[in-house]
């Protein structure tokens, strides 16, 4: 087996309401879905709900499906929910200003929920694995090359975000517990759900065809507008048009609606509930199993009616209360009133849909959009599609007159099934053919450099004199820029920034430090230095080549003249190579044509809190 593959590679969507996991090996490339959640009975539930129960010690009371049995009660026990979208700042203080009472204190609280709940997962995955592959009492998966791939919300466009959720999933055990355990945040959520949409979709697409993924899910909903550039079914590939986007839609706010419904209801008698109702009879509905399952079917013919009835729990059969909307311990919602949940996030996608296809408009693409393939919970709704389906035919846009809506395979795993999809593919093309073969830069990124100062181009720049030529000077904090936003990116082929760095003869020096760059001015007006408005400080880099020897530098005579010496110094030159990827940038040091490794840390990366915090702007 090549030593680059890893013998099991694990895919991860930490989902804001629920959370799924998939993997499999090279050997086997069948995709094993975890559904063995513990509390979920034998129901064979293929996704875990992302809640967390605390004691009032701080300590960790239960997780996931165990949940549902640790509602007992208990003075001080406090449930958590909806953590992973309130570890963007911009988040959690729009859910503070609105009063959202269970929305944590700070980025950090945040932080610290989605860590005890991916350790969890981390201790399920391992178990569950382990006792698959028949190892759970040898030695475990200790010592195999373990792979886990994590994608990130479309919406979480700043870098500091991604590298807190770095620390997160290192903290919560991933990648940490062998040699040849490695962790990655690879692609969007709406990437992924693109690339498992391409690879099994019933849909024949042909070279060329567009189509729009809307992945709407617990809390977001992530749109990706893609263009086949290979039909081949075994090798299938597509070019990302558009910089990914995202909006806070998601089954979750369904949630938060019918919660509000439902109290409006119970603050008109608040004697009657008060007497014949439990206590805690508002988040048991919200919760229970029927309701979501009316989310889940709704819009499906055969289950539509005019008036739904839901149980409600610790409620004797034979209460009525008309005001209530109670009838023999049921409570009643007329279809509009559930239809009144729904449409409000239908129209926010909608709205989101017609701004990627004014994109194309608008840039003179006259290409059709042929399919909209929707997935995740929201997304698998049938109500939702025949929404979308009746507004786009009711009112066809010019660059969808025929669109037709669709559902995904096995929408509500298609991300994390989506990760290994692309995984696959470069492990049987040797890397060469990810699914998503390019894809649009949201933002430039560029190093600073230092130039020799041309007197036309670098006015008013801060110089330097060159350290072995007294008759050349350098203009200091330039900028090249490697990649500009809109330019489009093969994910295969990294960004190269050549050094040569000057080195006097016997001096030892073998560490330097680069400046990594971000902007997001349109392309024309990048600024050329760092005197100029527009770019941002990412981060430093160090690369340490300590071990190189002498020998392996490039010599350089400098010829002496009447008045001066003659001298030698050498040229250390090597390549620094940025891998863009759709949710992250990584960072290699390559030297003589080879990646770098020596007994130590390459290359380190200090990230800038200013410039990593910066965010992309969707559309």
């Amino acid at each position: 087996m090549n030593n680059d593959l890893p013998e099991i590679a694990v895919g991860i969507d930490l989902g804001t309401t629920y959370t799924g996991v998939a993997w499999m090996t090279p050997r086997t490339p069948t995709i094993q879905v975890i559904s063995d959640w513990p509390g979920s009975g034998d129901r064979g539930e293929r996704k875990v709900p992302t809640q967390l129960i605390y004691r009032a010690t701080g300590e960790l009371s239960s997780w996931g499906f165990l949940c549902a049995d640790d509602d007992d009660g208990t003075p001080g026990k406090v449930r958590r929910e909806f953590f992973k979208i309130f570890m963007e700042a911009d988040t959690l203080a729009s859910a503070q200003e609105q009063g959202l009472s269970s929305a944590p204190a700070s980025t950090f609280e945040a932080q610290r929920f989605v860590t005890d709940y991916l350790r969890q997962i981390y201790a399920h995955v391992k178990f569950s694995i382990e006792t698959e592959i028949g190892r759970r009492h040898m030695g475990g998966w200790t010592n195999m090359a373990v792979e886990f791939v994590f994608s990130v919300p479309t919406t979480w466009t700043s870098l500091s975000v991604i590298n807190t959720f770095k620390s997160v999933i290192q903290n919560a055990g991933f990648g940490m517990e062998g040699p040849r355990h490695s962790f990655q945040v690879d692609l969007t959520e709406a990437e992924a759900a693109a690339v498992a949409t391409l690879k099994t979709s019933a849909v024949a697409f042909k070279m060329g065809s567009l189509f729009l993924t809307v992945d709407a899910g617990g809390g977001t909903t992530d749109l990706a507008l893609m263009q086949v550039t290979s039909a081949d079914q075994a090798i299938p590939q597509m070019s990302s048009l558009h910089p990914v986007s995202g909006v806070g839609i998601g089954a979750s706010v369904i949630d938060r609606l019918f919660l509000r419904l439902v109290t409006a209801r119970a603050a008109a008698y608040p004697d009657v509930v008060a007497t014949a109702l439990p206590p805690d009879f508002l988040m048991r509905l919200t919760r229970s199993h029927q309701f979501r399952t009316l989310k889940h079917k709704f819009g499906e013919p055969a289950y539509m009616q005019p008036v739904f009835r839901i149980p409600l729990e610790g409620v004797a059969h034979d209460f009525t209360h008309l005001g209530l909307g109670i009838e023999n311990g049921r409570m009643l919602f007329a279809i509009q009133e559930i239809q009144s949940l729904f449409d409000p996030q239908v129209e926010g996608i909608v709205k989101k849909i017609v701004e990627e296809l004014e994109w194309l408009r608008e840039t003179g693409r006259p290409q059709q959009v042929q399919h909209m393939v929707l997935s995740g919970g929201l997304g698998s709704s049938a109500y939702v599609r025949d929404q979308l389906q009746k507004r786009f035919s009711n009112y066809p846009h010019p660059n969808a007159s025929c669109v037709a809506v669709i559902p995904c395979n096995d929408p509500q795993l298609v991300v994390c099934r989506g990760l290994l999809f692309d995984r696959q593919q470069r492990w049987n093309t040797g890397g060469s053919a990810s699914v998503l073969a390019a894809r649009v830069a949201r933002a430039s990124y560029g190093v600073i450099v230092q130039e020799v100062y041309s007197p036309a181009v670098h006015f008013n720049e801060d110089l330097q004199p060159d350290r072995f030529d007294k008759g050349k000077k350098w203009a200091v904090n330039q900028i090249q820029w490697l990649i500009r936003k809109g330019e489009v990116i093969n994910p295969n082929i990294p960004l190269v920034k050549s050094f040569a760095i000057s080195l006097a003869d016997g001096e030892l020096t073998r560490a330097w430090d680069s400046r990594i760059v971000i902007s997001h001015n349109e392309p024309s007006f990048l600024p050329r230095s760092m005197k100029q408005a527009g770019a941002t400080k990412i981060c430093d880099i160090r690369s340490n080549l300590d071990g190189v020897r002498q020998e392996q530098l490039v010599l350089k005579n400098k010829r002496g003249t009447c008045f001066s010496r003659g001298h030698k110094f050498y040229i250390c030159q090597f390549d620094i190579r940025v891998i863009v990827a759709p949710a992250d940038l990584r960072f290699e040091l390559w030297f003589a044509g080879q990646k770098f490794s020596g007994n130590h840390e390459p290359i380190s990366v200090t990230w800038d809190a200013e410039g990593t915090s910066i965010k992309a702007k969707n559309g």
